[in-house]
């Protein structure tokens, strides 16, 4: 009796032990199929239907990222934004959008508010970047003629300065913005894409990445594709305005690959290291983000400085005026001292994908974008 009992325990066992297999396989195929069967929803909505002022139609969202407001400003559109803490206790968001850049109060996420708008009804506004000078707060904003005949809204035409401008606005009352300061480069007819502030030796200086367009001749010297550099004359030094031009950095062509040599956008950087023995420690550089030209690194610490030789900023800011920012007296350059264009081989052909390959592969390797430096020193050894 003892030993059915045994050998009845056995069989009760194995079967609850195949069961039990049995029924993991059974949920694991399942849970698998419901993976490989579940949809990837684009929280964004690409239709021509969407409209960007509808807020039920802003509430999608991933598992890892929560909805908190929405608000939908005065006018549809936007392409940068930058958030900053004022001095007056709040945060605020500067949106670049379009016609409008807006000031958006956002304190509480929850209950965000429109303070103030500026307008400008030239071109599409596309980028935004925020400063304090004194106890004044400002933000720099550039316009941009993407498609003269297309634009949306459309707006100008090429070569018309009060179309592709960077302009200066003081933003300290946050209801009523106001202009200060404008610049157009006549060597760059097409105008700025992107922006970007730093301050070297206690001044203000803006880089501005102006894209090659077919209206930009590189036959007639031209200084196509450039980075604009600019001080913000906020001390009014000579008889120059707030915005003052005094050189650029550009790519050495001969050194390039070919293809589409594009100055899309760029960030500036002091150097982080802390070893004084360092031939970088103190410099500052643009790490210029060039598509088929890859990264380009350029020294912008010795740059024409009014408190470091004031002789000489006046002598490039007065020539970069009278010439419209052009060659023909704007000369001052930004050494290049790095570069990198060693793009992947993504569809195994045995060449790197670009247009200098005739391959370029959708711009997957080769159209270098933006450009972030790290300020924590990384060993990469």
């Amino acid at each position: 009796m003892d030993s059915q009992r045994v050998t009845l325990a056995l069989g009760l066992a194995a079967c609850i032990l195949v069961a039990g297999a049995a029924s993991f396989m059974l949920i694991r195929d399942s849970d698998e199929t419901e993976v490989l069967g579940t949809s990837m929803l684009d929280p964004l909505f690409q239709d021509e239907e969407h409209d960007h002022r509808n807020a039920s139609q802003h509430m999608m969202y991933t598992e890892n990222i929560q909805p908190v407001s929405f608000n939908e400003l005065t006018a549809p559109g936007n392409a940068e934004i930058q958030v900053a803490d004022s001095p007056d206790g709040n945060t605020y968001a500067y949106i670049a959008g379009w016609s409008e850049m807006h000031i958006v109060d956002v304190t509480n996420p929850a209950n965000t508010t429109v303070t103030g708008v500026y307008y400008d009804p030239n071109t599409q506004v596309l980028d935004v970047k925020y400063l304090e000078y004194n106890g004044r707060e400002y933000v720099i904003v550039q316009n941009q003629i993407v498609d003269p005949g297309a634009a949306d809204p459309n707006v100008g035409a090429w070569e018309d300065p009060a179309q592709v401008t960077v302009t200066l606005v003081d933003v300290t009352d946050k209801t009523d913005p106001s202009w200060v300061d404008s610049w157009y480069d006549v060597d760059h007819p097409s105008g700025p894409h992107n922006l970007y502030t730093h301050m070297i030796d206690n001044e203000w200086y803006i880089f501005v990445a102006n894209p090659d367009y077919e209206s930009c001749d590189v036959g007639q010297g031209d200084a196509c594709g450039g980075i604009t550099l600019a001080h913000l004359n906020f001390a009014g030094y000579g008889d120059l305005p707030r915005i003052v031009k005094v050189g650029e950095a550009e790519v050495s062509w001969e050194s390039t690959l070919g293809g589409w040599i594009y100055i899309h956008d760029m960030t500036v950087q002091t150097w982080p290291g802390e070893e004084q023995n360092d031939p970088r420690f103190g410099r500052t550089y643009i790490y210029g983000a060039y598509w088929e030209a890859g990264l380009r690194i350029f020294d912008v610490s010795d740059v024409p400085h009014p408190n470091k030789d004031l002789a000489e900023y006046l002598w490039y800011g007065s020539l970069c005026r009278l010439s419209g920012g052009s060659q023909a007296g704007c000369t001052w350059r930004a050494p290049e001292v790095g570069q990198w264009m060693e793009f992947e081989d993504f569809d195994g052909d045995g060449e790197i994908d670009c247009s200098c390959t005739s391959n370029v592969n959708g711009g997957r390797a080769s159209y270098i974008h933006y450009a972030e430096p790290i300020d924590d020193m990384v060993d990469a050894t």
